[in-house]
């Protein structure tokens, strides 16, 4: 298959849409690791219930989320590394392993203002949690939508109601 093709297959994923049983499948996921990622960020401090900001703060903020990292870091993490037809337990490993790893690469590129929550262990379980249900979602739907979404819920709801860092 050439390397055109292969890109074509893997961004598929966001010309498609679940069906209703995609959407249970991603809801199952949901309701597994949400309650376990609340666990995980109260017990090792990542989550401290705040006040929302303004409208206008929440709503710069939600744009630019799902941008990065929601479909940008979706596009990499499970488009490209993940085959749509046959996704294989390999390959779901790999996209978790290198979700996991681009967390503490971003106190280089992003900033050192991070390196609090970016290269905190607690941090990490959480991401490589989140990076598995966000996996298992696009491999049970073959649809980048529901991890996207996901995703952007996550860290939206992390930085404006759990004092996560902007």
């Amino acid at each position: 298959m050439s390397i055109k093709r292969r890109l074509a297959d893997r961004l598929a994923g966001l010309r498609h849409l679940p069906d209703r049983a995609g959407w249970r499948s991603a809801a199952f996921e949901l309701a597994w690791a949400l309650p376990l990622l609340l666990v995980i960020a109260h017990w090792g401090g990542l989550a401290r219930l705040q006040d929302p900001p303004a409208a206008s703060t929440a709503a710069m903020l939600a744009a630019t989320l799902f941008v990065m990292p929601a479909l940008l870091e979706e596009l990499l993490f499970r488009g490209l590394i993940i085959p749509r037809e046959g996704p294989k337990r390999k390959w779901i490993a790999l996209s978790v392993l290198l979700f996991v790893l681009w967390h503490p690469l971003q106190v280089v590129t992003v900033g050192p203002s991070w390196a609090g929550s970016f290269l905190n262990p607690w941090f990490l379980l959480v991401v490589g949690i989140l990076g598995l249900a966000l996996a298992r979602m696009y491999a049970a739907t073959r649809s980048l939508w529901p991890s996207i979404l996901t995703h952007w819920l996550v860290i939206f709801g992390w930085k404006t109601l759990f004092g996560g860092p902007f």
